[in-house]
């Protein structure tokens, strides 16, 4: 049975999939007459290479070629499809590594082609030759016959030596959008008459992880399961859940704040025998488009065309729950974890740890990510504060919505003339801003303060309102180092732009330390801090002494 990817091979520059920048520029070429004598492809896997480099080889010698298209008729074109032309030379530089290939290469180069108007040579995977064979290589680049022609191509752009690459003209293949995979796996499915849900072509495409040719050859093998329609179900049985859920579920957990059962998806990775150092770097990958989507949902999402909409929806809740400045933290702490990954005696230490630096980082809890009113398992919340639903992402301040508010019966208040705005509460009554109204909305405080300076997490994690005097909102910490840390300057004006987010006044703030708390050293509140606890449960260990 013929591989639908093999079948299905474009054959024409018309027929690509994506890459448009690269096929546009091939194209000129042909139509200008300014072909060159080098030429590097490079990308992920089943991303395209050896097809443009077939398709633009067969156009370059085709007898009849009509603008840039080859005819697919003349002599050439159809010795080029049969492979059996004289003057397509490829070579697969993973069993021919040795300099004695090139020098065999070396000495044929200089015959002239048989048909065609160049001899060419297609070298697939260059980046293993040996140390030997690139020296041979780069003597032929460097005075090439003209009629010779080299199309290299590579997974691993960094083991190609400069010297080459300073000879080639080096076009980058990126991995296929989810849309354009699956509308290729449709057309495909129609050609061969089998029915199968749009849900499991999007499967599909998210398990090939952007690579067509893993889409059509997954769809080869599903498409052998028999009459009836494919269903999702079935594709996910044989695929398993796709990647992308499993970051979405580890994040959730972060989002949370729920270290013990974060670590504990950590070790079903490693116990499923994941390799977690390539899924720390598919996590980054997944991280960065995060990024893009906190920043500013909209465009962030049109600028990542490849996921499904399923994937948009996962982002799009996650984003509710982190602010830039936090992404970008995680980012920085999951690099290292990548890095140390390599050379880790316990598999899963790397993405433990880093997990615990996350979580510690980020600012005490939200309300919850998922469902309408009070969620099981989340004592953490605030007392009185409202859970309706998935919480707003703290913003920019939506003066236009805030409500008149009604008249204070406290001296505290009287300065005060704006309410919360609509998005930030579910009552439809006036507020007052008492410091009971502040003490109900702290938590929202909270998230807009960590949105604002994502630094500032670790500092109010112990921190309460306690008071109304004078205009000033007296907060109480437990640490001296948390007030030294408020008080600065900078940090005072976050705090109060935070507080303007929500009650539309920059109120002032008076940062105390609570009463017994005094004499607590920071060791001792790094064993008080209920993370740091568990991380040591979990995971062993003890707090060094300061040296």
């Amino acid at each position: 049975m013929t591989t639908l990817y093999r079948k299905y091979r474009p054959q024409t520059f018309s027929d690509v999939v994506g890459q448009k920048h690269i096929v546009t520029t091939l194209e000129n070429a042909l139509r200008l007459g300014k072909v060159g004598q080098a030429y590097l492809f490079t990308g992920p896997r089943g991303t395209g290479k050896t097809t443009l480099a077939r398709i633009f080889a067969k156009a370059v010698n085709c007898l009849d070629r009509k603008g840039a298209e080859p005819c697919g008729k003349c002599e050439h074109c159809i010795l080029m499809s049969e492979g059996r032309s004289l003057d397509i030379i490829e070579i697969d530089a993973a069993s021919h590594t040795g300099v004695d290939n090139i020098r065999e290469l070396r000495e044929t180069i200089a015959l002239p082609p048989s048909l065609g108007s160049h001899k060419i040579y297609i070298i697939d995977e260059v980046h293993m030759l040996s140390a030997g064979a690139w020296n041979a290589l780069l003597k032929t680049l460097e005075e090439p016959p003209r009629h010779a022609l080299f199309i290299l191509a590579t997974t691993a752009l960094h083991k190609i030596p400069d010297t080459i690459l300073s000879r080639c003209q080096r076009f980058d293949l990126s991995r296929f959008p989810i849309a354009d995979i699956v509308a290729k796996l449709e057309k495909i499915a129609k050609e061969e008459k089998f029915k199968i849900e749009k849900g499991a072509l999007e499967m599909i495409a998210l398990a090939a992880e952007g690579g067509m040719r893993d889409a059509e050859s997954l769809l080869t093998q599903i498409s052998s399961l028999g009459q009836g329609k494919i269903t999702e179900a079935q594709v996910i049985e044989i695929l398993g859940t796709a990647r992308r859920d499993a970051f979405h579920n580890l994040l959730s957990r972060i989002a949370e704040r729920d270290l013990p059962s974060a670590l504990a998806f950590v070790r079903t990775l490693s116990q499923d025998g994941r390799d977690l150092s390539v899924f720390l770097t598919a996590l980054i990958h997944y991280l960065r488009d995060l990024l893009l989507v906190s920043a500013e949902p909209e465009r962030g999402l049109e600028a990542l065309p490849h996921l499904s909409e399923t994937d948009k929806s996962d982002i799009l809740l996650l984003a509710q729950a982190f602010s830039p400045n936090e992404v970008v933290s995680m980012l920085e702490i999951l690099q290292i974890a990548q890095r140390e990954s390599k050379n880790t005696v316990i598999l899963e230490l790397p993405l433990e740890i880093a997990v615990v630096k996350i979580i510690t980082l980020l600012a005490p809890k939200t309300p919850p990510l998922a469902g309408p009113g009070p969620q099981p398992g989340n004592p953490g919340d605030a007392p009185g504060g409202e859970q309706e639903g998935a919480p707003e992402a703290p913003s920019q301040p939506q003066k236009e919505t805030r409500e008149t508010p009604k008249k204070s019966q406290t001296k505290t208040a009287t300065t005060t003339k704006n309410t919360l705005s609509e998005t930030e509460t579910s009552a439809p009554e006036k507020l007052s801003f008492s410091i009971e109204d502040i003490r109900e909305h702290w938590q929202r405080f909270l998230g807009t303060a960590k949105d604002l300076n994502a630094s500032l997490s670790l500092a109010l994690s112990t921190a309460e309102p306690r008071s109304l005097e004078d205009n000033f909102l007296v907060i109480a910490v437990r640490y001296p180092f948390h007030k030294e840390r408020l008080d600065e300057a900078h940090n005072q004006l976050t705090l109060m732009e935070a507080f303007d987010r929500i009650l539309g006044t920059k109120i002032r703030l008076r940062v105390i330390v609570a009463e017994g708390s005094q004499k607590n050293s920071p060791r001792e509140s790094l064993s008080d801090n209920p993370l740091i606890s568990q991380a040591m449960s979990m995971l062993g260990g003890r707090i060094a002494e300061s040296v």
